[in-house]
């Protein structure tokens, strides 16, 4: 068992969770920081609830209407992990949860490892391959985008990132390779992790809020 203690002592008693009938009326998109989910056989306290707006690639100006994706950083009660998962509405809930974090020396482009400028020739050729644990993934121009970060829910100073995304086998996984960009726009930091989507039916809604506001 990993994680501080006294953490997820803390985080145990924070957990008021709602009656039957009502967590299965539950969404992710109601949830805040401070509340609580149920997935993969853990039960989680979001810890952190940060939104990305999505923003045209080359000026990272916003578009005529909002589109945004939610991001919530999770806390797991039995063993202290930290996980990540994400919720877009698009035409319908869509939702992914990061299960790698990447180091970049690990991502293989043409047989050496990605640099800031393949992904930039890959996002003006529009196709590309990188390899990852001997497994290929292939760019996915649809779903390559720009954001504006906003660190907590109540908004506050956004950061520029470009998130250039990469499709598995079979869609079955994902890998994202994200960087972020300075004000003179030079030397971006880069982080990458790999996510797979989640259907509805495996969360369940345990609190919203945390306890006297879900």
């Amino acid at each position: 068992m990993t994680g501080n203690v006294a953490e997820r002592l803390q985080a145990i008693r924070g957990l008021e969770p709602l009656v039957e009938s009502e967590r299965r009326s539950a969404s992710i998109k109601d949830c805040k920081a401070g509340g609580y989910l149920k997935f993969e056989n853990e039960t989680w306290q979001i810890r952190r609830l940060m939104r990305y707006l999505d923003v045209k690639w080359s000026t990272f100006k916003k578009r005529k209407t909002d589109y945004w994706i939610t991001e919530l950083e999770l806390f797991g009660l039995v063993t202290g992990a930290t996980r990540y998962i994400e919720w877009e509405l698009d035409d319908e809930l869509e939702i992914a949860v990061t299960t790698d974090i990447v180091e970049l020396r690990d991502i293989n482009y043409k047989g050496k490892p990605v640099k800031h400028q393949d992904l930039e020739d890959i996002a003006y050729e529009e196709e590309g391959e990188v390899r990852l644990k001997g497994v290929t993934y292939s760019y996915d121009e649809d779903e390559t985008w720009a954001g504006l970060y906003y660190p907590d829910e109540n908004g506050g100073e956004s950061l520029r990132m470009r998130a250039y995304e990469f499709c598995g086998p079979k869609d079955k996984t994902f890998l994202t390779i994200e960087a972020w960009l300075d004000e003179d726009g030079e030397r971006p930091e880069r982080e990458a992790f790999v996510s797979r989507p989640v259907k509805r039916s495996e969360i369940e809604v345990l609190q919203p809020g945390p306890s006297g506001n879900a």
